[in-house]
């Protein structure tokens, strides 16, 4: 599934002012799938996550803030996760 490019910009723009509908959507566009949670709590892992396993030790872990908003330092880890893996680029 393609990454849609206007939503990643938005996270990398302003990662506090996403929809938590919408980065379940990018995590799972970059190849994350969803392993557990409950409510408004959302765990994806990585089929390429143990490359990645000593800078980041914990999967993916997603919960849905005020009024529906992703909280902006898991949209951040989202980023920091995909860029080590090279699905996206790194921004500088």
């Amino acid at each position: 599934m393609p990454i849609d490019e206007e939503l990643l910009k938005k996270a990398r723009e302003n990662p506090g002012d996403i929809r938590f509908s919408d980065v379940i959507k990018l995590a799972t566009q970059m190849g994350w799938v969803e392993v557990g949670g409950k409510g408004s709590h959302r765990v994806f892992k990585h089929p390429k996550g143990p490359l990645i396993r000593d800078k980041f030790p914990i999967p993916l872990n997603f919960q849905e803030g005020k009024n529906g908003k992703a909280k902006a330092y898991q949209v951040e880890q989202l980023l920091e996760m995909a860029a080590e893996l090279r699905i996206i680029n790194k921004v500088t």
